[in-house]
């Protein structure tokens, strides 16, 4: 399934993208703005991103200009109400594969992302085995699809990991997450919930080591891990 991130802040727009994209077919993940953009294709990869130039925060050219040095694999189509030949041109110039004029037909965007996918796709280096946090189903899904269940502690403690994963979140904001944010919550009491979790990952899946203890600064999950649903 190809996946689409989608940078659009008109609400009722980006609705009816993510509608008619899904129907289509494809796997659909969004933000509103450039803001939350870098930890949304951190958590949720993506092959293609529909970009809108008229944002909030920071244009979608500029957004385009850094995405071209962080994720030179990713194809950018560009879907905006700028039509001017001048707009066509700097987006293109700018690091867009396509270039798109609202309103769209919603056929024409689904031939030209699936178009762009075939091109970029021998290229391109493959995604990193992404595990899977499912709150609705207490579940941790491994890449082959192998799913253990959790309780509603753990569950806590690995969405909290999955927010920075592979880098390491402190005990005290595990612990926090988990309903204590005292400053004297007792670490043993974290290291007993890591050390049942830790053992039951290991026992589902051998040799993975996915979760770690980071000296002096908390536990990380050593792999990238999505949360479904968010």
């Amino acid at each position: 399934m190809i996946r689409v991130g989608l940078v659009e802040d008109n609400v009722d727009f980006r609705a009816e993208v993510h509608f008619h994209l899904s129907r289509a077919g494809f796997a659909i993940s969004f933000v509103s703005d450039g803001r939350d953009l870098d930890e949304q294709l951190q958590r949720h990869p993506c092959d293609l991103l529909v970009l809108d130039l008229g944002l909030p925060t920071e244009d979608g050219l500029a957004i385009a200009a850094r995405l071209r040095l962080s994720h030179p694999g990713l194809g950018i189509v560009m879907l905006t109400a700028r039509g001017a030949l001048t707009d066509r041109l700097d987006g293109l110039e700018g690091g867009a594969d396509a270039y798109l004029v609202k309103p769209v037909d919603m056929l024409e965007l689904a031939a030209v992302l699936r178009s762009l996918h075939r091109r970029l796709g021998a290229g391109r280096a493959p995604h990193p085995p992404s595990w899977e946090l499912a709150p609705a189903t207490l579940e941790l899904r491994s890449p082959q699809g192998l799913a253990i269940t959790l309780t509603v502690t753990e569950l806590a403690l690995l969405r909290r990991l999955a927010d920075s994963a592979p880098q390491p979140v402190s005990r005290r904001t595990l612990a926090a997450a988990i309903g204590h944010p005292e400053l004297d919550f007792d670490d043993r009491r974290l290291e007993v919930h890591f050390s049942r979790l830790r053992a039951k990952i290991d026992t589902a899946f051998p040799e993975q080591a996915l979760i770690r203890a980071a000296r002096g600064r908390g536990y990380l999950f050593a792999a990238l891990l999505r949360v479904m649903g968010d």
